[in-house]
């Protein structure tokens, strides 16, 4: 059971309004003792190696952002927080309840996903479910797990890797190969690999078109 005053929490988001909302709430909270807050990816690693916090609560909107002198997203900080600082748990929160960032957040082991639209007190719910053990998904989030799990929409990282997904979402941003290579910290060799794997997994072979089907996949359940 969670111990009183006991759970430290980072917040890491670059959306004011949302940030103080949050450390209010989880202030006002008797069984946190310390909230901290950060505004981009690299802050939100170096503040989990500064406090050792028990929760960061991580939003997946953050652009990409230079650590150590490596270009990161979101999901990728996530992998290093978790190799970092394997005690702390993450918790998702977003605006986005697409599939890709859903199945992306279960691959980087994240205890919980909040979908902003449930509101901030799902938050809360979720800091005190996963010191205790327990996943926590909200309503709009565990609607989508459900369909997922049910077979009725096909998970798509049985079609693309990790890896791939996160070059075609790059891809149908408009970031040149170059640019992809620099953020996922790879060769642009590498990145014309998944390209065409890509291409020939979906038989699509038009950027244009490729873009469109991935940005009619995301879309799928919102």
């Amino acid at each position: 059971m969670t111990s009183l005053n006991q759970i430290s929490v980072l917040i890491a988001d670059d959306h004011d309004l949302v940030k103080r909302s949050l450390v209010s709430l989880l202030e006002s909270d008797p069984d946190v003792s310390t909230v901290w807050d950060v505004s981009t990816v690299s802050e939100a690693i170096d503040g989990v190696l500064a406090h050792r916090p028990n929760v960061l609560i991580l939003d997946i909107e953050f652009p990409p952002s230079a650590h150590s002198g490596v270009q990161m997203d979101v999901f990728h900080a996530a992998d290093e927080i978790r190799r970092l600082s394997p005690e702390t748990l993450i918790v998702i929160i977003s605006g986005k309840a697409d599939d890709y960032y859903i199945e992306s957040a279960l691959r980087v082991d994240a205890r919980g996903y909040v979908s902003k639209s449930d509101g901030a007190m799902h938050v809360v719910n979720a800091v005190h479910s996963v010191m205790n053990g327990k996943g926590y998904f909200s309503p709009t989030i565990l609607s989508r797990l459900q369909v997922l799990k049910s077979g009725n929409h096909k998970v798509r990282s049985e079609l693309l890797t990790q890896r791939e997904w996160d070059t075609l979402a790059y891809l149908a941003e408009g970031s040149s190969k170059k640019e992809i290579a620099q953020l996922l910290n790879v060769s642009v060799k590498t990145i014309e690999k998944h390209t065409q794997s890509i291409m020939d997994k979906v038989d699509i072979h038009d950027r244009v078109k490729l873009s469109n089907w991935f940005n009619k996949e995301k879309d799928i359940g919102n």
